[in-house]
């Protein structure tokens, strides 16, 4: 593997050794509530035949550890790319106090390679889940711009109602405000500690949509038991650092609402 660049942000290296380019879209599988993330994202990779162009490595908060794949090494976590779409994919949540630098070194690095939009994919933990045939898919938007993207699908989504995000999805809307990026952030109803990838390809279809390009999910849907097995431990793990960073919180309303 040879590097063409390398830079650092906030105690993460970002290690360049493909072409990533200028992508139009920068889609978020970070691990939270039902893997949702991660799911929909493996997906989207696997169904572009994306190839991973970048690496992002910490040795201070990322837990020491190497992906192994076709005897490849890999970096943990990594970024795909066909030039104009771009997939960021990690196998291990960041410990704890890594999750607010690395949510703002996303944007940052976003920000400073000139990606037009952020797509990040997260689950909301719903007590119903078991009740509900096709979860709900909500939205929330940081710009104008973020918000003209979903305008034409409106009526498939649903607004995220008053309430409190915590974990690192929260950091990127606050830095994506605050920095002026494009953040579009989709969110569907899932179980709370089981991965769920009924609700991972609800939001897929969305960002088929978005991105205009055709993503089949029924190969999602038939594994979706496999893949249930398969991630529980990623589950575990992340239900694990994000109840260190106050998790239930998002079970509570805010204090002011509408």
């Amino acid at each position: 593997m040879s590097y063409s660049s390398e830079e650092e942000i906030l105690g993460y290296q970002f290690i360049e050794y493909g072409q990533l380019g200028k992508p139009k879209y920068l889609i978020l599988g970070l691990p939270d509530a039902g893997i949702v993330g991660p799911i929909a994202a493996s997906h989207i990779v696997r169904s572009l035949k994306l190839p991973d162009v970048l690496g992002i490595e910490s040795y201070g908060y990322i837990p020491p550890a190497a992906i192994i794949q076709g005897s490849s090494i890999k970096y943990p976590m990594r970024i795909y790319s066909n030039g104009e779409v771009s997939v960021l994919i990690t196998d291990v949540p960041p410990v704890p106090s890594g999750i607010v630098p690395l949510a703002s070194a996303i944007v940052e690095f976003s920000r400073k390679r000139g990606i037009d939009h952020i797509i990040s994919i997260s689950g909301i933990g719903n007590p119903s889940r078991a009740e509900i045939d096709k979860p709900n898919v909500y939205y929330l938007t940081t710009t104008q711009e973020s918000q003209k993207l979903i305008e034409p699908f409106l009526n498939d989504l649903k607004p995220f109602p008053d309430g409190i995000i915590v974990g690192p999805y929260a950091i990127i809307l606050k830095e994506s405000v605050r920095r002026k990026v494009n953040n579009l952030l989709l969110l569907s109803d899932a179980f709370t500690e089981i991965p769920d990838p009924e609700a991972a390809a609800e939001i897929v279809k969305i960002i088929s949509y978005l991105i205009n390009v055709k993503i089949d999910i029924s190969q999602l849907l038939q594994e979706a038991e496999t893949l249930r097995l398969r991630l529980q431990g990623l589950a575990k793990e992340t239900n694990d650092v994000l109840a260190k960073v106050g998790k239930g919180y998002e079970y509570r309303t805010p204090l002011i609402y509408s």
